[in-house]
């Protein structure tokens, strides 16, 4: 079971929350609890990625937040995905 990727978003995550920026704190604490869940029921990276994606686009579709925090979210997810590439 490789879950390095997986891992690395988390710990990237956890380091960016300690910034300044309410909006980026707020963004970095919703992505990693669902980094959380999602690293609990994965077999490898490939499936924590899809299961990121599943958990974001349903809770994001549920969850109240404004469309500047979604949006928000997102382009944080992308960022982290990049780190691994």
């Amino acid at each position: 079971m490789s879950t390095s990727q997986a891992e690395h978003v988390f710990q990237w995550l956890l380091a960016q929350e300690d910034c300044d920026e309410d909006n980026r704190r707020f963004y970095c604490s919703y992505l990693i609890a669902h980094t959380s869940l999602s690293m609990a029921d994965i077999d490898n990276d490939a499936s924590f990625f899809d299961i990121m994606h599943t958990s974001l686009a349903c809770a994001l579709e549920v969850d109240k937040l404004s469309a500047d925090d979604r949006s928000g979210i997102n382009i944080l997810w992308q960022e982290a995905c990049a780190t691994t590439a």
